[in-house]
């Protein structure tokens, strides 16, 4: 059974790190305010629905869910679970993951992404990734849930074009010096898609917290073909850090 654990985490770390590969360059800082783009009354009317402000950078938070991967990628199959939680206050960032077996942390405070692993409890390695280590592991944090993605939309570098209104929603496009991706809002003009070359994330099991509307269920595909799915718990956009939670 252990092994068989350990080589489903190993599958799983695998799948993230090549989706990671493929589309984190997709999600980057530039371009110029979504406030200078005649449509601006459209992005505003999308951050009134989910409860905040146009301007709302969405700077502190703390959320916990679970994220399942099944090995043979259907959701009828046998899956397997991954514990997840992440935080941010500002530009500092926290991401943990574990099994019963293994944990690991990953901190950024905006330039260093530091990994700690630890096996039953045991520390056994802290380790600054390299560019090509980390790509995966800010793609899994910054498509993590709804939240960082509106923190996405309403940084002042991120430039957001309305491209279109049919029945079911509204379809806009993210321009950033590192690329473009798309999300799509429905007839509540809540986001219920986004797209990032060819991996969509579809949220749903929209519930309030603190004012704020945030999806509970999200699922990621690569085209047709399923990834894994993250069942959220809890949010906290009130939390306040204790010192050192940021630290390695």
């Amino acid at each position: 059974m252990g092994k068989t654990s350990s080589y489903l985490v190993l599958i799983t770390g695998l799948v993230l790190v090549a989706v990671g590969a493929i589309a984190v360059h997709r999600l980057g800082d530039g371009g110029s305010s979504p406030k200078s783009e005649p449509n601006f009354d459209r992005v505003l009317t999308l951050f009134v629905a989910h409860g905040g402000r146009s301007d709302r950078e969405w700077k502190r938070f703390f959320q916990e869910g679970t994220l399942r991967y099944y090995p043979h990628l259907s959701p009828g199959s046998q899956s397997f679970e991954r514990r997840l939680s992440l935080a941010t206050d500002g530009p500092l960032v926290r991401y943990d993951k574990a099994t019963l077996e293994k944990s690991q942390s990953f901190v950024f405070d905006g330039n260093t992404l530091v990994r700690t692993t630890s096996e039953h409890g045991t520390r056994v390695e802290v380790k600054a990734l390299n560019e090509v280590e980390a790509a995966g592991i800010k793609f899994q944090i910054i498509t993590s849930g709804l939240l960082p993605i509106l923190k996405g939309i309403s940084d002042p570098s991120s430039k957001v074009i309305c491209l279109g209104t049919t029945s079911k929603g509204d379809r806009f496009e993210v321009k950033t010096v590192n690329g473009s991706w798309y999300f799509h809002s429905n007839v509540s003009h809540l986001i219920e898609r986004v797209e990032m070359g060819e991996i969509k994330i579809t949220y749903s099991d929209y519930r309030t917290v603190d004012g704020v509307t945030l999806p509970y269920y999200q699922k990621v595909q690569e085209g047709d073909r399923f990834l894994y799915d993250i069942k959220f718990e809890s949010f906290d956009l009130e939390r306040v850090f204790e010192t050192g939670f940021f630290e390695s």
